[in-house]
């Protein structure tokens, strides 16, 4: 492959554009077919029977194209992409987008490589922000209830000889079956299961209410009709349900030895003042830390000039997905989120949008200074980090290096020293409630 050209299409952005011949690409699709020709199962020959041209001939002749251009653009890119950096003296602040302009069998393919350089903003403050913050007390029910969270940890299980009700731990063995046979995925030997807590489908923990050490059962329960397994949805099934033992989570007593056991000290008294400092302590780091992002917004406030539109958008598109992904993890949907704090797509896009071109510029902001303040790492304390990294993975130096971005290591520990020094040459006015 080649470098074709490097433009500026607009400030503060480079576009590369690199070509590879029809030879290359042919070289490297026949490549692909060797290494993938066992996969291949072409109707009328055995699986990995079928030769390259039969193979084109059933699923169309692009079908090596792309992974081919993806082990070309793998190869040789990242060379050719770092030596025009070097011969531009260009600054990259960002990872690069790779589009696919062209491919053609008897042309090769062409391809472009986006990335958005390092701009030049005008700083009308880097130091003496202030920020005041109040740090919240920390109540005795907040105490009484983290006690009582570590108190559960503790807790043992009791076996119960009476019938199980809700919140006891059951362990049983069961076996579903759909139509008189066993469905996939559907048993377990000694399976353990919190009554009342919903984990099951509904119907099956209600089931095994009542029954004891011992019991063997069948019940029925209909799976939901948006079952994740399309087969079961909606669908009854019969289990067979063997229990084993039903437990109850007995807590220990709240005296010295579970002070000793709990927090390593003799008294309850103690244990108290002992969970008391941690959570003002927590309470405190978590105001000190938002403090600190106060500061850095107002550098972003006190930064002009405009930003790569590129590296707002990469930025709004990253803030976006790490919010799907927080909501996923609480199950919750977009809509019922917006929902809850009365805004539409719209109006919720523009406000991450915010976010995002702030927290850019105040990164940039934080690169410039950075350059300025002479905290930049030397390629010494690059290797030095990286040998602590080696040595923790039990690797050589070179080969952590190998595989290792230098650019954005030494970019973002760029960034984290500036902070550092932006929040030093600051004031954090800390008040109590």
């Amino acid at each position: 492959m080649k470098l074709v050209n490097v433009e500026t299409p607009e400030k503060n952005v480079c576009k590369m554009t690199f070509s590879a011949s029809a030879a290359e690409l042919e070289e490297a699709a026949e490549a692909v077919y060797q290494r993938t020709r066992d996969t291949f199962t072409i109707k009328g020959f055995a699986k990995g029977q079928a030769d390259r041209a039969q193979i084109e001939a059933d699923r169309g002749e692009h079908i090596f194209w792309y992974d081919a251009i993806n082990d070309l653009m793998d190869r040789d890119v990242p060379g050719l992409y770092e030596k025009a950096l070097n011969d531009g003296n260009l600054r990259p602040v960002d990872e690069p987008s790779y589009d696919l302009v062209s491919v053609k069998k008897e042309d090769g393919f062409v391809a472009t490589a986006t990335v958005a350089l390092q701009p030049q903003l005008e700083l009308d403050k880097t130091s003496g922000f202030e920020v005041t913050c109040t740090i919240p007390a920390t109540t005795d029910k907040e105490v009484d209830r983290l006690i009582e969270q570590r108190r559960a940890g503790f807790a043992q299980l009791v076996p119960h000889k009476g019938p199980a009700v809700k919140g006891n731990i059951v362990h049983m063995d069961y076996t579903g079956y759909l139509n008189g046979e066993p469905f996939p995925n559907g048993s377990a030997q000694n399976q353990a299961i919190e009554l009342g807590r919903g984990r099951m489908i509904p119907g099956f923990e209600e089931g095994i209410i009542g029954h004891q050490a011992g019991d063997e059962f069948d019940m029925k329960v209909t799976f939901p009709a948006n079952y994740h397994a399309k087969d079961l949805a909606g669908k009854e099934a019969t289990f067979k349900v063997k229990v084993h033992d039903v437990c109850i989570r007995q807590l220990p007593a709240l005296n010295s030895d579970f002070a000793k056991k709990a927090g390593k000290v003799d008294t309850m008294e103690e244990y108290r003042t002992q969970i008391h400092d941690q959570l003002a302590s927590r309470k405190r780091t978590n105001v000190l830390n938002h403090a600190r992002s106060q500061i850095l917004m107002q550098l972003a406030d006190a930064s002009k000039g405009d930003l790569p539109e590129i590296l707002v958008e990469n930025a709004y598109h990253n803030e976006m997905q790490n919010f799907q992904q927080q909501l996923q993890m609480q199950r919750m949907s977009l809509d019922k989120y917006l929902g809850q704090i009365h805004q539409t797509r719209d109006e919720f896009r523009a406000t991450v949008r915010k976010v995002a071109e702030r927290n850019t510029r105040a990164r940039m902001a934080l690169l410039q200074i950075a350059d300025t303040e002479d905290l930049v790492p030397t390629d010494a304390e690059l290797d030095a980090q990286l040998a602590q990294r080696a040595e923790m993975a039990k690797k050589s130096l070179e080969s952590i290096k190998s595989k290792t971005d230098l650019r954005a290591m030494r970019r973002n520990e760029s960034i984290r020293r500036a902070a550092d020094w932006v929040i030093e040459h600051s004031t954090i006015n800390e008040k109590q409630a």
